[in-house]
């Protein structure tokens, strides 16, 4: 029984697929493929967009450390580009805030709208869904984020 359960874990642990050439390739396990958040957001301080409502440079980092959590495995340096803008708004459609299947590599008022649900869900913004940034989106998106990682 010991023996059996060895190798099940083994299997478990290894998946072997054989490719339509014939040769085996080796996987690793689903885990493993899972995005981790970047190294390099274990810098970036909090956000006083929190406070303030203004969006500056370290917003955007963490809006890029967001994204890294969904695969985004771009610099993270403030600079918003069209790959960490996908991935922002796939990493909010894990938690169902994002509400379409198209993502856009933009600051799109979808990808806007999932900002203000989030933020909502964590109880600190209170205006309406309507995928337009002000003040108050960005100090409750700013808030969600500094608590995210």
């Amino acid at each position: 029984m010991h023996h059996t359960k060895s190798v099940l874990a083994l299997v478990g642990a290894l998946v072997v697929t054989l490719t339509t050439t014939g040769a085996i390739v080796q996987t690793a396990p689903a885990e493993a493929a899972t995005p981790r958040i970047s190294s390099a957001c274990s810098s970036v301080p909090t956000t006083t967009t929190e406070y303030d409502g203004i969006p500056g440079p370290i917003f955007y980092k963490r809006l890029q450390c967001m994204a890294s959590k969904a695969g985004y495995a771009g610099e993270i340096d403030g600079q918003m580009r069209s790959d960490a803008w996908v991935f922002v708004a796939k990493r909010l459609a894990v938690g169902g805030y994002y509400q379409s299947g198209n993502f856009y590599g933009t600051e799109h008022p979808l990808t806007i709208a999932a900002l203000q649900r989030w933020a909502a869900d964590h109880d600190r913004y209170s205006g309406p869904i309507d995928g337009v940034w002000g003040p108050n989106s960005y100090r409750g998106a700013a808030w969600a984020l500094n608590r995210e990682f």
